[in-house]
């Protein structure tokens, strides 16, 4: 059985589907996002390469990377993959049968997904048939194209290929940073956190200001501080709100507030015309059992 040797990196559509100029940004912020995520979690890696939509993360701890990783915002997924280079098909089925090897069971159906870069003598669907012939030959598997228990996916990009079995989905987003930076008013309740974490996926930066500093406010910010790719948070008291916005070039104010009847919304009017700044409200008309779902995934 052939081990990882590369964790593939696969940005969200929101980082790839966008001018060339704002791609270049938001792929340089994501990969600051990367390593200072490593970093903070004092995890060495060798090289963080950038391929054609795809980052690719050399290190010894690739594992400990995943599990890390997976709570950056501007990730579509991440695998743990097998990098070769490779001069033939034949080359590409003997690898893929050996890395198959262990990783399933045998009462399991399986089918191979392929895409490919670059110029070649075979076809995605050659490559297919080809490791999947060899796979069934070697283990004694049922092929089950439409719905597989498995799927191993083979990434061929020129000379190079990646096979990967497990591909784990992240939360999407924007990387963190590439849109600005946001205050949040914060009391410590749970909707104030996924507030912040809405605003961190939507690719913000988040300053949480609070009436008072305090040690208990700031064991109740700790749960954002993993999806914010481990960097802390300075909690400013409200006194100072004008001082931040200056100093931060705060672009807008975030409140976690969720009541929508008549006399809440006439709070909401009052308390946005003393602001400088729009107050945004993303809890509005949220959905509760979603609220709770995403209060569970953030403090977990």
């Amino acid at each position: 059985m052939l081990e990882p040797n590369v964790l593939l990196i696969k940005p969200a559509s929101g980082v790839f589907l966008k001018s060339e100029k704002t791609q270049a940004y938001f792929n340089r912020k994501l990969r600051e996002n990367i390593k200072c995520a490593l970093h903070r979690n004092k995890i060495e890696f060798n090289e963080l390469r950038q391929g054609r939509m795809r980052f690719y993360l050399y290190a010894d701890e690739l594992e400990k990377c995943l599990a890390v990783l997976k709570r950056v915002f501007g990730l579509h997924s991440l695998a743990l993959a097998y990098e070769f280079e490779f001069t033939d098909l034949d080359e590409i089925a003997e690898k893929a049968a050996k890395f198959f090897a262990g990783r399933f069971e045998k009462n399991e159906s399986f089918a191979v997904e392929c895409s490919r870069t670059g110029m070649h003598y075979f076809s995605s669907q050659e490559v297919e048939r080809k490791v999947g012939a060899r796979i069934v030959k070697n283990f004694g598997l049922k092929v089950d194209l439409k719905k597989p228990d498995r799927v191993l996916h083979i990434e061929v990009r020129n000379e190079q290929a990646h096979l990967y079995a497990d591909e784990i989905k992240c939360f999407g987003g924007l990387p963190t940073g590439v849109e600005g930076n946001v205050a949040l008013f914060f009391s410590g309740k749970d909707e104030e956190l996924v507030a912040g974490w809405l605003m961190l996926k939507r690719g913000c930066n988040v300053f949480p200001v609070v009436e008072k500093e305090s040690k208990e406010l700031e064991g109740a910010i700790k749960p954002l501080i993993t999806w914010n790719c481990y960097r802390k948070f300075a909690l400013t008291p409200v006194s100072e709100l004008k001082e931040l916005i200056k100093e931060r070039d705060i672009l807008a104010i975030v409140k976690a507030d969720t009541e929508t009847t008549k006399e809440a919304f006439a709070k909401y009017k009052e308390f946005d015309s003393k602001q400088v700044l729009a107050v945004f409200r993303p809890l509005l008309f949220y959905d509760e059992a979603k609220l709770k779902g995403l209060i569970k995934i953030i403090k977990s």
